[in-house]
């Protein structure tokens, strides 16, 4: 047997991996943004907190990608050898 080799599955699995990173972006940085809100209304600085935490959302953001990204490449990799493995078989 052939392995599948579409390459409409792969760009597909790229596609729904990168909606999958994005959709993480916007709760990290959407996190971020209402933490400051409630702490500049907690402590009453309006906006510190916020500009604070939107700033440190963007080195949360990038570790985010890099760990998510590099966790379902792993995943991927497990996936395309024990189809080559039952391929062998």
């Amino acid at each position: 047997m052939k392995p599948n080799s579409n390459p409409l599955s792969t760009y597909g699995l790229v596609a729904g991996v990168m909606g999958q990173v994005g959709c993480l972006l916007l709760i990290v940085i959407l996190g971020t943004l209402l933490i400051g809100l409630a702490l500049d209304e907690a402590l009453g600085t309006r906006p510190a907190f916020v500009l604070i935490m939107l700033l440190a959302s963007i080195p949360m953001s990038i570790a985010t990608i890099f760990l998510y990204t590099r966790h379902k490449a792993k995943q991927l990799h497990g996936l395309a050898g024990t189809k080559e493995e039952d391929i062998s078989e």
